[in-house]
């Protein structure tokens, strides 16, 4: 959100307009192809709504079909960008049922210089990549946006983690990547990604999954070393209550330093 207050001063001072700091609300969600935990009963209707609820700008989502039967041969992430009115982009990570299954990036401002990359794996795994795009902000800044999936074993996410790392030391800009992690903060995975990212944990983690009674906190969005000289995590928290998938959104908002 980008806001400016008026300020009026005395007769012998000039106005003064004051201009609030950029903030910025992200969202990473693990969409669950659109179904709730323990159904396949799609519903982009009500992921849409969630994210319609919770203003987010920008958003991550993992576990999206595009053209797969089992949610009705259509490009999810697509339709979702439409029911919204936000841009997107989409990365596959695996071919699924004739279709494509992997993560997506929605966003309310201009995308360009879309982009995707495979993620390594050191054992046999289910493939996993990133999405990547530039987001031009209102104010002119550019901030690169991606989405993420790591994968269910441990020597898997470590490799994964650092291929991060190299992708951070390589992006002159600052870096976001919202993900469904598979790894609580405090795992060696995720040691090895702080090497590079700060993650959106004001205080605790907050709880995303399973969606009810939440008990592991997996889903979370990763900033690299140069987003942390230009903007400051001011909140993070899942949205509980929230059941149009199997795990529960998690929102950040981060504010400008300058």
């Amino acid at each position: 959100m980008f806001l400016s207050i008026i300020t009026c001063c005395s007769s012998s001072q000039q106005n003064e307009v004051v201009v609030a700091k950029q903030k910025i609300t992200m969202m990473t969600y693990n969409i669950h192809h659109g179904a709730p935990a323990n159904s396949e009963t799609v519903n982009l209707g009500n992921i849409a709504a969630v994210i319609r609820q919770s203003n987010a700008e920008l958003i991550a989502l993992q576990e999206v079909d595009v053209n797969v039967p089992r949610s009705g041969k259509v490009n999810q992430a697509e339709q979702l960008a439409a029911l919204l009115g936000m841009e997107y982009h989409f990365s596959k990570s695996i071919d699924y049922q004739g279709g494509e299954y992997g993560v997506a990036i929605l966003s309310k401002y201009p995308l360009s210089n879309k982009r995707r990359m495979d993620l390594p794996m050191s054992i046999p795994g289910e493939k996993r990549s990133v999405v990547l795009a530039s987001v031009v902000l209102p104010n002119g800044e550019t901030i690169e946006f991606g989405s993420t999936h790591f994968d269910l074993h441990v020597p898997n996410r470590t490799v994964q983690a650092e291929e991060l790392n190299i992708l951070s030391q390589s992006t002159a800009k600052p870096l976001f990547i919202g993900g469904d992690y598979n790894a609580e903060p405090q795992s060696g995975e995720i040691a090895v990604l702080k090497k590079e990212f700060s993650i959106s944990c004001a205080g605790s983690c907050p709880n995303s999954y399973p969606v009810r009674n939440p008990n592991k906190a997996i889903d979370f969005i990763a900033n690299n070393k140069l987003s942390n000289q230009q903007y400051t995590l001011v909140s993070s928290q899942a949205m509980l209550g929230q059941y149009a998938s199997d795990h529960l959104p998690v929102l950040a908002i981060y504010q400008a330093n300058n």
